[in-house]
């Protein structure tokens, strides 16, 4: 029986072995290929994460969800490594990998930090961003490690740079110093204090406008996806921001006229 097993074991191995050098083959052949035409190789690339990540998504756990949200976080950061590609294809990979860690594993508190700046600014959507914060909030309780007060201070963040919502980045910001000091991090008065004094800043109502235009200013020129671009510009538009088209493809942006 002993030695069924392990030639059971050696058949399999030798499965997997010859998949992996057929997979590596196809994949030298890919390389080569892009070698000709990067831009139709990362374009194709971009369709092929989107599919993965969004099979990973509505795929059930089957009792590993934890290992799906560590997955998609891997795949996340070579993703956005991937520096050559994102420069041809842009960012729109980010929300999926978001959804699918925020829906399998919503106490992954550093990943959910790590990915929210990066699906507001370079996907361009803060409001799906502040979105799965609230998710992932909803599992989260301040004593949890990984100083989950974070979140709300993010969360706080979008709402004030990219939505100008005050009254909810208050809201945030006051909960984020309430978690704060229960905590164990060192000096967490001092960040507390540090969340209430934004409270107060943006009780002195600031110009929402203009940062608003700013953030999305920021979310233009960190991004190459056009359906992006063209949000971004969409946006500071909205916001009666001034915007010039040059014929060198260059744009400017300028503040609101003053009435």
């Amino acid at each position: 029986m002993f030695n069924n097993s392990y030639k059971l074991i050696i058949k399999y191995f030798a499965i997997a072995l010859s998949a992996c050098t057929i997979y590596n083959l196809q994949l030298n052949l890919l390389n080569r290929q892009s070698n000709v035409s990067n831009n139709q190789f990362f374009i194709q690339q971009e369709k092929q994460l989107d599919a993965e990540s969004t099979l990973h998504k509505n795929m059930p756990g089957f009792g590993f969800d934890n290992l799906i949200a560590d997955w998609n976080f891997l795949k996340y950061i070579q993703y956005m490594g991937d520096t050559e590609a994102r420069k041809i294809t842009g960012y729109s990979v980010i929300t999926n990998y978001f959804e699918t860690i925020v829906k399998k594993d919503p106490r992954f508190v550093d990943a959910n930090l790590a990915i929210s700046t990066s699906n507001s600014l370079f996907a361009g959507n803060p409001n799906k961003t502040v979105e799965l914060l609230e998710k992932s909030l909803e599992s989260i309780n301040p004593s949890i490690s990984s100083h989950p007060f974070f979140l709300w201070s993010y969360k706080a963040t979008d709402e004030v740079l990219f939505l100008g919502d005050f009254e909810a980045a208050k809201s945030s910001y006051r909960t984020a110093a309430e978690w704060s000091k229960l905590s164990n991090l060192e000096g967490k008065e001092a960040i507390a204090n540090r969340f209430l004094e934004t409270i107060s800043f943006l009780e002195t109502e600031p110009d929402s406008i203009s940062v608003q235009i700013s953030a999305w200013t920021l979310v233009l020129s960190n991004n190459s996806d056009q359906k992006i671009k063209d949000y971004a510009l969409q946006k500071i538009e909205e916001l009666g921001g001034i915007i010039t088209r040059k014929p060198n493809g260059i744009v400017e942006i300028r503040p609101p006229k003053k009435v």
